[in-house]
């Protein structure tokens, strides 16, 4: 069932021919269990290295090592082969970075991405070999991947397989919340060999979810921090998600478990309803979160939420077409993207100006794009539906739709930050990310503010392994003290923004949120410059 499933769609889809057949024997476990069981590491990496051996444009390599000790498979699609983003951007290549089981339980994005780069090695996509690069981790989380159990415990509201992983890694870390204090090894190597070897255009983060009982294959998102780049940002949401949306919805194919026609897409989010009717809200703008993480580094980040109640080879192949139809687009647009990343870059590193420059927000709200139709689930009055199963039927109710968020108190960008010798901690975070720095070579005096923290709350319930702190308080202006050894950080240059996120302290996902600086005084060590040394 599941490979007759496969062909169908694989037809229907845009720019697709018959398989070749040497690959076509290379199969996931789920096409040989008829999808009644997920992928192994050990099943990826012999899935991988059997395309290798069928001579695949494909090179075969290792992100790192999991907080558990397991190798984390990597391999890298392109024709002819490049070392590193550097050498794709010589070749006019877009750099696509896919990354699978993020969460050890939500699966189908490993088992999709496996099929994607079976058939973009098989030529089935032309564009794809010509105009992309495809770096690919399909088993992101390895630890949670091989820590194995009934699915049911799991994943409660997930329709299969029987058996599946745990959502996190060895250290019990949730790698979904890596994005600013980067303490696993597994992000750490994300960092090292993705963001700072290959520097994707676009990365994708494919999940499942459960939530509101809706009638969509999948849901998806755009960076949702208000403050990507305006390109980028109206890109991805207003351009490429929507054309993925429409192309998805012709897909001529029945998968068991959808209730409308095509693959049907949607914003991902959660349905309410209130005295004035339902809303539809999207999840948080803080860059903790990997979609939104790679907007602060001016590169398009897509979520992919395929839902956890539809049977997992419909989940499988809602996430293969719309992996597929994102990579025709970025292929498609590839001239494009490739300049809208470095126009972010180099706007970035232009735009600081000090005390009277660009603003930047430090708290967010909630936005609504207006009012549409939403397919939820239709219950009589006083029952459930089965949660681990697809609704029986589907209603149509009109809902304020709240996709993205808009700065409620904003603070211009300085020239800079100075931070202490002292804080080895926090240097040695900024560096983690790539974060432009400079050394203080003479001791003398710069003109700037120091944060005076008047409300300091600790979290009472640890959160991912922390205490989160939250401060308030106000910068006040002084002359600041610049030290030899001191660190310097100019707010111009290409992650200035997430330098912003990181060190601006009242910031809710910074590094003094998460204990990297030191907030039990009454002020923090961290100060603005508005004249750089």
């Amino acid at each position: 069932m599941m490979r007759s499933i496969f062909l169908l769609l694989l037809i229907s889809l845009p720019g697709c021919a018959a398989m070749m057949v040497h690959y076509d024997q290379v199969l996931t476990r789920p096409e040989r269990s008829s999808g009644q069981e997920t992928s192994t590491l050990a099943d990826v990496n012999s899935f991988l290295a059997a395309l290798a051996k069928n001579g695949a444009p494909i090179t075969l390599g290792t992100l790192g090592t999991s907080a558990g000790g397991l190798e984390i498979p990597l391999c890298v699609v392109a024709n002819p082969a490049c070392a590193d983003g550097a050498e794709a951007r010589a070749s006019g290549r877009v750099v696509v970075y896919l990354q699978g089981n993020i969460h050890g339980g939500e699966v189908e994005g490993k088992e999709a991405a496996q099929m994607l780069l079976r058939e973009a090695v098989s030529g089935l996509h032309p564009s794809w070999l010509e105009h992309l690069v495809i770096v690919c981790v399909p088993v992101y989380n390895v630890d949670g991947n091989e820590a194995f159990g009934e699915g049911l415990r799991n994943r409660g509201h997930q329709d299969g397989p029987a058996i599946v992983g745990q959502r996190t890694n060895a250290d019990r870390l949730d790698l979904n919340r890596e994005g600013i204090k980067a303490e696993s090894p597994e992000f750490q190597a994300v960092l090292e060999q993705i963001w700072k070897r290959w520097d994707p255009h676009a990365m994708l983060d494919l999940h499942t979810t459960n939530g509101t009982r809706h009638g969509y294959a999948l849901t998806y998102s755009p960076p949702l921090g208000p403050d990507t780049d305006t390109g980028i940002l109206t890109y991805s949401r207003d351009e490429l998600l929507p054309a993925v949306r429409a192309t998805l919805a012709k897909v001529k194919v029945q998968l068991d478990g959808c209730h409308l026609p095509g693959i049907a897409t949607f914003d991902y989010g959660g349905a309410r309803r209130g005295d004035e009717g339902y809303s539809w809200s999207t999840f948080s703008p803080l860059p903790r979160y990997m979609t939104n993480y790679a907007g602060m580094r001016n590169r398009i980040g897509i979520l992919s939420e395929a839902t956890s109640f539809l049977p997992f080879n419909t989940r499988i192949e809602a996430t293969r077409g719309f992996v597929s139809a994102i990579l025709d687009k970025l292929a498609a647009d590839h001239v494009r993207v490739s300049e809208m990343c470095q126009i972010a870059d180099s706007l970035a590193s232009s735009r600081a100006t000090g005390a009277a420059g660009f603003l930047l927000g430090i708290k967010f709200d909630p936005l609504a794009r207006g009012n549409e139709e939403v397919h939820l689930e239709d219950l009589p009055e006083g029952t459930r539906g089965v949660p681990h199963k697809a609704p029986v039927a589907i209603k149509s109710v009109s809902a304020e739709i709240f996709d993205r968020f808009v700065a409620s108190e904003t603070r211009p960008l300085p020239l800079g930050w100075r931070i202490p010798a002292a804080e080895v901690s926090l240097i040695a975070l900024i560096e983690k990310h790539g974060i432009e720095f400079s050394r203080v070579e003479r001791k003398g005096f710069g003109r700037g503010f120091l944060f005076i923290i008047e409300e300091r709350t600790v979290a009472e319930r640890p959160f991912q392994g922390h205490h989160l702190v939250t401060v308030d308080g106000k910068w006040t202006p002084t002359l600041v003290p610049l030290l030899p050894g001191d660190v310097v950080v100019a707010a111009g240059q290409p992650l200035g923004t997430l330098a912003f996120q990181i060190l601006e302290p009242d910031f809710p996902d910074s590094a003094t949120t998460w204990g990297f600086v030191d907030a039990g005084e009454k002020k923090s060590p961290v100060m603005r410059l508005d004249q750089l040394p």
